[in-house]
């Protein structure tokens, strides 16, 4: 292809290169919140933005902004920043996956845009699309970059806390000994003053109610069992200080980082749930609560739901029938192919064992990580089933009036069925269960594949 013989870069990772480039500028010059810095530059997922920046540059965004700040002040003299998108040493490879967050055909699904304001940004985004639009002339195949990373359902990986003798109870000083990734953190019995970041789903299945929680979806499904918990913003940059005023007695993190940043505030536990189960992360998050036993129950009853769900689809006839999960709009449509991708696809692929159309499901039958491609408009009736699952949020693009999107069976017939982007974000037991419900008592509802 002559863009990368001229650049050295494919146009997606040249595209990639060319926001991370932005969002380095923006970290060092302005004082604006890593949100803003992700819409700004095109990601409207700010936990995908992190990862991928650390993934591409080394470090989080904000320990980069840190690092450089800080040699700015040894140095004591201005510090430049007109580095070259194209000269910089990036690092391959793709984003680790986290649900929600997937890389997608090198950038992220439109939800809840903001327009940029960066003159510059936006002449290079628009020369970048004029060089895409004349490597692709006189090409009649679309193209299709599937995304894949780091799965939540990965259990070849050692997991955080376990239940294993070395987790025992000090009846005496009121302690219990958990056995960590991280070594052995002695926690409270029965903590009353909990921070979690990002595992809330999980520790509200298991009756707990935190203090204090990181941000939350509006539309997630324990939403209303956080009522009046504090909020501390991103899960990845909470403010240590205002942890240090809750004066907590036990703090649940999901990263390294957040782990090293509030470590010394009280006994910590870092759960790495990117490399965990659904299941293997609610035994570990039980284990420092000593409620292995409500644990155990939530699971039957989640296996008990789901062998009963499987049976009402199959007297209805809708067990044995394909579905397909995507989200996007007119530009293109991300098709899930994989169980971990989140959108659904554990409720639908995993628990229920549903099928997509084959030419998804060979994908789906091969790979234990996040994987979905984005495909156009136009061979997009080629990858959807029976029924269609499609992922909604503000400022989505409405097909109703395109002739293709009209023309599939599935949409055609009544049966697409729109899925909250906020509920199906959450892959915890709560989340799950609730999804289950959602997605049976949709396709129930909708009209029999004739």
């Amino acid at each position: 292809m002559q863009f990368k013989q001229k650049t050295g870069s494919s146009p997606i990772d040249y595209l990639i290169q060319i926001r991370l480039a932005e969002a380095r500028r923006m970290l060092i010059e302005s004082n604006v919140t890593l949100r803003e810095i992700a819409v700004e530059v095109g990601y409207t997922d700010v936990y995908y933005f992190s990862r991928l920046f650390k993934k591409h540059v080394g470090i989080s965004p904000i320990r980069y902004q840190q690092r450089v700040r800080q040699q700015e002040i040894i140095e004591d003299r201005p510090l430049a920043v007109s580095e070259s998108s194209i000269g910089w040493k990036w690092k391959r490879g793709y984003i680790g996956y986290e649900n929600h967050y997937q890389y997608i055909d090198g950038g992220s699904t439109p939800m809840r845009r903001k327009k940029t304001t960066s003159g510059m940004f936006l002449v290079a985004l628009l020369s970048l699309t004029m060089l895409l639009a004349a490597c692709g002339a006189g090409s009649a195949t679309p193209m299709v970059s599937e995304s894949t990373g780091a799965s939540s359902n990965n259990t070849n990986t050692t997991v955080a806390a376990t239940s294993e003798p070395g987790n025992q109870v000090n009846t005496d000083s009121g302690t219990r000994t958990v056995s960590t990734v991280k070594g052995d953190v002695v926690v409270p019995a029965n903590p009353k003053r909990v921070v979690v970041l990002y595992l809330q789903g999980d520790v509200v299945a298991l009756g707990i109610k935190p203090i204090a929680t990181s941000d939350v979806y509006d539309g997630a499904a324990y939403k209303n069992k956080l009522e009046g918990v504090n909020s501390l913003g991103t899960w990845f940059e909470p403010n240590p200080e205002a942890v240090i005023d809750l004066d907590p007695d036990l703090i649940i993190v999901p990263s390294e980082e957040t782990y090293d940043l509030l470590k010394d505030i009280a006994p910590t536990v870092y759960i790495p749930y990117e490399k965990l189960t659904t299941e293997e992360r609610l035994v570990n998050i039980a284990t420092i609560f000593g409620k292995e036993q409500e644990a155990e129950k939530l699971l039957s009853d989640l296996n008990s739901k789901v062998d009963e769900s499987k049976k009402i689809l199959a007297n209805a006839g809708i067990l044995d029938k394909t579905v397909s999960i995507v989200e996007g709009g007119f530009k293109g449509m991300v098709i899930v192919k994989s169980k971990q991708f989140g959108r659904g696809s554990q409720a639908v692929y995993e628990y229920l064992g549903m099928k997509a159309p084959e030419v998804v499901q060979q994908k789906i039958d091969v790979v234990s990580e996040a994987a979905g491609s984005t495909v156009s408009m136009e061979v997009l009736p080629e990858y959807v089933g029976d029924y269609l699952f499609r992922s909604t949020y503000e400022g989505m693009d409405n097909l109703s009036d395109n002739p293709i999107w009209s023309s599939i069976p599935a949409v055609k017939e009544g049966r697409l069925i729109e899925i909250d982007f906020d509920f199906f974000y959450y892959s915890d037991v709560y989340s799950i269960n609730k999804q289950l419900d959602f997605v049976v008592e949709h396709l129930l509802d909708a009209p029999k594949v004739k």
